[in-house]
């Protein structure tokens, strides 16, 4: 069977790749195409024309209406054709999703390898042939949703074959990246988490984790096969609450790399402040690492209480970064500055956190109810929610908070909430520097990662201070209707629009360099891309040099093309009650550039981003609940 399996395809979407890779060993024929932004949405129908299932991935609850929209017009294209959907969002919402767009035919719950397979060997998908099919939501005949009795979770990741990893190779700084899963699940509770909402929807061991000489195998391949040399870990628990568990795993995982001829890679991670162990990080560093996003979330015991973010205190946080600090690990986290039950005594904690680790890049963000998690149940339970199953936001607790987040959401939009902001920009530049600093030598390249430093120091320091002066200003004044408040708000305005002007000029300045610099050092010319044609006359100076003609000969084989991506960001939705434009700009988050020549789409990562996107918007919109 043709399947269009349809999503995100930012960062080597893993999800359905590892959907597509199933659905191939089983015999069918899917097709990944690209849902990034809503300005794909002609081309994906246009490429769902022959297919004879489509696929959505609907992880995202920002997204929600985007995807309800295009369901409708792939309805409307092929009435007959099932569309069933899956992903985070769609698991934890089936209920709602089935009662309210019958568009929608099925939906799978939970992890899909299994299920997807199932779903496209069946003669027809009806009422009568799903009943049998487990870890599925459908409407009967009767029109009533239906769920099936769960599927178990599967125990052994390596049962699963390999992620497709058809498409465009991805290029960081000239630096061929692949993206990894070691684990999946997460063994944390975090109340505000839809992560740990969907691994409960299954039966069986929540957290699972690959064996170390199967990850080498897979890394392994890639890096012969592809050129691969710097590999970034998805999971959301790399390492565990368990010094010499993490330990032994890493020991296990260096001496298979060093048996497959793996060396001089970079690794990009992630894990909990309480796992950062000293001796761990050294061993993690030996190894290859170059970055970290920790999940800091909150500054304040009642910060870390109200987000459920249970047994992590502050002491761990600092701690935690200053070993990344000691090490020269380039470190990013997000603080969770508004959540239900915040005070401006709570922000200003976050912000004294941050003043302290001043050097690493962060992000300010919200918490957001998200379908399904305990956040939201207790919100509803409080009376203290807002809006529907698409997006909810709440009432906070304090009386100023609610004044200090509305000045706050246009106040901060381009410095916290849009695609272009400037937070954004620079975590991408600090893990664009780290990359540099790691695969290229010499004193320019020490020059200009300090040039990067000072410019992450600078947008800090800036933000830091220009949340204060909002938090003073509506304390003071707590009413949106204050004359006061609103002078105070027009000089901030003022101000912001002033500094992130600069500071956003900077950061492409800086992004220019950097390319500049790091084709020169390959022996390329910056003003032309890069292409099978030209790869072949690289310098191989930098060690990395010759993979990078490895994953342009591959993809020029193919027909696929490498692809210059724009990063990785590691961020909640946006905040549910905020609309913004949500186009990516190239070169900013994901986008990617023009044709190259010779059939080479360059596409490279401008820095791998934990970074909050926009806020979304907690009314429910006419027709929301519609066909």
């Amino acid at each position: 069977m043709r399947v269009a399996l349809i999503g995100p395809d930012l960062e080597e979407n893993l999800s359905i790749r590892y959907l597509s890779a199933a659905l191939q060993e089983a015999g069918h024929t899917p097709r990944i195409i690209a849902f990034d932004t809503d300005a794909d949405f002609e081309n994906v129908r246009a490429a769902c024309e022959r297919a004879d299932l489509v696929a959505l991935s609907l992880c995202y609850q920002i997204r929600a209406r985007e995807f309800i929209d295009l369901a409708k017009a792939l309805r409307a294209d092929r009435p007959e054709r099932p569309i069933i959907v899956g992903g985070h969002y769609a698991s934890c919402a089936a209920g709602e999703l089935l009662a309210f767009h019958p568009v929608f035919d099925v939906i799978v719950i939970h992890e899909g390898e299994r299920t997807i397979v199932e779903l496209a060997s069946l003669d027809a998908i009806s009422p009568e042939t799903l009943t049998d099919v487990r870890g599925i939501a459908f409407r009967d005949t009767d029109g009533m949703v239906k769920h099936t009795a769960p599927r178990p979770i599967v125990a052994d990741l390596d049962t699963l074959p390999w992620a497709d990893r058809s498409g465009p190779a991805r290029l960081v700084v000239g630096v061929p990246t692949a993206y990894m899963m070691g684990s999946r699940g997460c063994v944390s509770n975090c109340d505000y988490c839809a992560i740990t909402t969907l691994h409960r929807l299954a039966p069986g061991r929540r957290f699972r984790q690959r064996a170390p000489e199967k990850i080498a195998d897979e890394m392994a391949s890639l890096y012969h096969g592809r050129g691969v040399r710097q590999f970034v870990f998805h999971d959301d628990n790399f390492l565990v609450p368990k010094v010499s568990h993490n330990l032994q795993r890493i020991d296990a995982l260096a001496t298979a790399l060093e048996e497959r001829g793996v060396e001089s890679i970079g690794l990009v991670l992630k894990c909990r402040p309480a796992d950062v162990d000293a001796e761990v990080f050294e061993r993690l560093k030996a190894l290859g690492l170059l970055r970290v996003f920790l999940g800091i979330e909150s500054a304040s015991a009642a910060g870390l209480a109200s987000l459920g973010r249970r047994q992590q205190t502050v002491a761990q946080e600092h701690r935690a970064l200053d070993v990344c600090a000691e090490l020269g690990i380039s470190t990013q986290y997000t603080i969770i500055t508004f959540h239900p039950e915040a005070t401006p005594q709570t922000m200003r904690d976050d912000l004294d956190f941050a003043r302290r680790h001043i050097q690493h890049p962060l992000s300010f963000c919200r918490a957001e109810a998200y379908r399904g998690t305990p956040l939201e149940q207790r919100m509803l339970d409080a009376g203290r929610a807002r809006g529907d199953y698409l997006a909810r936001s709440y009432s906070y607790s304090d009386d100023v908070v609610p004044v200090i987040w509305q000045a706050g959401v246009e106040l901060l939009r381009d410095r916290c909430w849009s695609q272009q902001n400037l937070l954004g920009q620079a975590i991408q530049l600090d893990h664009l520097a780290a990359v540099y600093r790691h695969f290229y030598v010499g004193p320019d390249v020490d020059a200009l990662v300090a040039e990067m430093r000072a410019f992450q120091y600078d947008v800090n320091s800036d933000s830091v201070e220009l949340i204060a002066r909002l938090i003073d200003a509506c304390e003071a004044n707590p009413s949106l209707e204050s004359e006061a408040l609103s002078r105070e708000l027009a000089e901030l305005h003022q101000h912001e629009r002033a500094t992130t002007h600069v500071l956003q000029q900077r950061a492409c300045e800086l992004r220019e360099a950097l390319r500049t610099q790091s084709y020169r050092k390959l022996g390329l010319e910056p003003s032309k891309p890069i292409t099978r044609r030209s790869a072949s006359l690289l310098s191989r100076i930098p060690r990395h040099a010759a993979a990078l003609v490895l994953a342009l000969g591959i993809a020029s084989c193919n027909g696929d093309g490498t692809k210059q991506d724009s990063g990785v960001i590691e961020a909640p939705p946006p905040p549910m009650d905020m609309r913004v434009d949500v186009k990516q700009d190239l070169g900013v988050i994901e986008a990617p550039p023009p044709p190259m020549d010779l059939s080479v789409d360059v596409r490279e990562d401008f820095g791998v981003i934990e970074a909050p996107p926009p806020p979304m918007d907690a009314g429910p919109k006419d027709g929301a609940q519609g066909n």
